[in-house]
């Protein structure tokens, strides 16, 4: 009698790097995702790494995520971390306009310099205080307003970003974990199904077949909250 031969499951390995200024929402994105709780104080970021994997379609996505500073005190410490990246996340609070120019002045040279080819996504962050009385207040004293949807497409479009997304690590679990399968579809070419994967990328090389659930960092959307997460 012949064994029933089971399909290895699939695996896409994925490097996702998220640069932006500091305290723009970054490491808190991270840590909803990783740890599935928001950060109650603020802790500036040095360089970290998570790991987590999703399920798409068929395929698993076992991701990669870089936690930057962005201090200019790590500025030549920084581009380190964009090697052999897939995609990576520019973040910006939507509260802080200055944050959002910083997004075309510094971050989009430095991304073009140190991985020209890589994936852009642009995240705006802190959606909770686009409303919030005590932001608008302290923005309209400076004669300043928090940046809207419509302008962040258009500096996406600048950018020439795969996507412009907005979430809040505060409010909305669901938006941080759908710019994270966001980043993986445009990683592995699924983003836009019209889009022929680039023969520069090396996606293809990372592809491989793992033995099966119980031996894969497991972290399904939507279902365990990424209670599969582990912080390295």
């Amino acid at each position: 009698m012949k064994e029933r031969r089971l399909t290895q499951p699939l695996v896409a390995r994925c490097k996702l790097v998220l640069v932006g200024d500091v305290q723009c929402g970054k490491t808190a994105m991270l840590q909803v995702l990783a740890k599935d709780s928001y950060p109650e104080t603020y802790v500036p970021t040095v360089f970290e790494n998570y790991t987590a994997c999703l399920e798409l379609e068929e395929q698993r996505v076992e991701l990669s995520l870089w936690d930057t500073s962005g201090s200019p005190y790590y500025d030549n410490v920084r581009p380190l971390c964009y090697s052999d990246s897939d995609a990576v996340l520019l973040c910006f609070d939507i509260s802080r306009p200055d944050s959002f120019d910083g997004a075309l002045k510094k971050w989009k040279t430095e991304i073009l310099d140190f991985c020209p080819s890589t994936r852009i996504l642009l995240i705006g962050c802190k959606t909770d205080l686009r409303m919030d009385v005590c932001t608008l207040m302290e923005l309209s004293n400076q004669k300043q307003t928090p940046i809207s949807h419509e302008q962040g497409s258009s500096m996406a479009k600048q950018l020439g970003a795969e996507a412009y997304l907005e979430c809040s690590a505060f409010t909305s679990e669901k938006s941080i974990h759908s710019v994270f399968r966001t980043a993986a579809l445009a990683c592995i070419n699924k983003l836009q199904p019209s889009t022929k994967p680039s023969p520069a990328r090396r996606l293809s090389k990372r592809l491989l077949f793992l033995p099966g659930k119980s031996d894969l960092l497991s972290s399904t959307f939507g279902k365990d909250k990424a209670k599969g997460c582990s912080i390295m």
